[in-house]
């Protein structure tokens, strides 16, 4: 999980109201139902101290019409909404929050963001891209081929064979054309998976025609369908749902692997410790939604611990130690430091331990981290 797109609500960190609302508008009086939600969240950061100019900037997102939705995150600082995103179900819990960072993990468990990805619709004469990026956010493309002759014919006589096989090799070059543009917005976005339909000879084409990491990740739909459609959409959640849940115990696999040769940490001390370092490269975490785990933070990006003399050793001052949740700060050292998030498939989950956060006993406290080098490297 590439999170890029949330590194902007970092750059500054205190006063941050972070709100989860159900505001499902299908049931009966919804809106007045929402509005008494929004009042209770509103009136509970007021009293935790959170300025009017943020309480507004997020009464105007929770309120705009064209935001329809089950659910909405939102989060604002100095008057300034600096994120807002849509939930597919109610919030698991409602929350109204003024803390030092941003309350962003419920909104990552809930909704995961998208894997950047491409829905190509391939025809014998052109082909259409959708390219959803990593904060969901898609966009178009078309390419257009040659159109003759993009047919075989079917008449006798001299010709036949030389207009076949040019029709072949019409196909053949507006599929390389299509590959061309789809290794190019791919690799605009960060992509890795393409869902492919449309036409069975110009899928088929243009498929061979991908590089080989793209053409063994490709998913093919049977279907002659626009790439906007509803079933490259479905088809591409769930190639990208498996692919995330594989990737997810693949990487465990190896955090398993690692940890024997000192490569790999388990723990909320010995984690936040690896990520001042700058060591982590893949962070794995147990979907807790009930945990008050908290932590010590600083102004930069890796200042985090759970205790604050780790803090002071590190050279901050204590005007400067700030206690917020320790999943908020994970998530912030995360973002910042190009890590990879992994919410871990719940059967490899082990519990059992009360000395524990969550008595989580594997990984420790609910959280992992494989390491970019050794504990003993430097």
């Amino acid at each position: 999980m590439n999170l890029d797109f949330l590194r902007s609500l970092y750059d500054e960190i205190g006063d941050y109201v972070s709100v989860y609302l159900d505001t499902d508008r299908l049931h009966e009086d919804a809106n007045e139902a929402i509005a008494d939600r929004w009042r209770a969240a509103r009136d509970e950061l007021a009293r935790a101290g959170a300025s009017q100019e943020s309480l507004q900037a997020v009464a105007e997102v929770i309120n705009d019409p064209g935001r329809v939705a089950p659910g909405q995150a939102v989060f604002a600082r100095h008057g300034t909404v600096t994120f807002a995103g849509t939930l597919d179900a109610p919030p698991r819990r409602e929350i109204a929050r003024l803390a030092p960072l941003p309350h962003v993990m419920p909104l990552l468990a809930q909704h995961r963001p998208p894997i950047p990805h491409l829905r190509v619709s391939a025809t014998r004469i052109d082909g259409e891209i959708v390219a959803i990026g990593g904060s969901g956010r898609a966009w178009r493309d078309w390419v257009d081929g040659k159109d003759w002759p993009v047919r075989k014919t079917k008449v006798g006589g001299w010709s036949q064979d030389r207009f076949q096989r040019s029709a072949e090799e019409t196909w053949d070059e507006n599929a390389k054309k299509l590959a061309a543009e789809v290794v190019k917005v791919a690799g605009r976005i960060g992509a890795s998976h393409v869902i492919v339909g449309g036409d069975v000879r110009a899928r088929e084409l243009l498929v061979s025609h991908l590089p080989k990491l793209l053409r063994e990740s490709a998913v093919v739909v049977d279907e002659e369908v626009p790439a906007d459609s509803q079933a490259l959409a479905e088809a591409a959640e769930r190639a990208l749902s498996d692919w995330a849940d594989r990737e997810a115990r693949e990487r465990f696999d190896d955090w398993q692997t690692k940890r024997a040769h000192d490569r790999g940490v388990d723990g909320l001390g010995a984690v936040m410790a690896a990520f001042r370092d700058g060591q982590v490269g893949d962070l794995f975490l147990a979907d807790d939604p009930s945990s008050t785990a908290t932590a010590l933070i600083g102004p930069g990006d890796n200042d985090l611990a759970v205790s604050r003399d780790e803090l002071l050793e590190w050279g901050l001052t204590e005007d400067q130690i700030l206690r917020d949740r320790a999943d908020a700060a994970i998530l912030r050292a995360v973002v910042c430091t190009d890590a990879e998030l992994h919410f871990l498939p719940p059967d490899l989950v082990q519990r059992g331990d009360p000395g524990a956060r969550g008595g989580i006993a594997t990984p420790r406290d609910g959280v992992a981290a494989s390491l970019r080098f050794p504990l003993d490297a430097g």
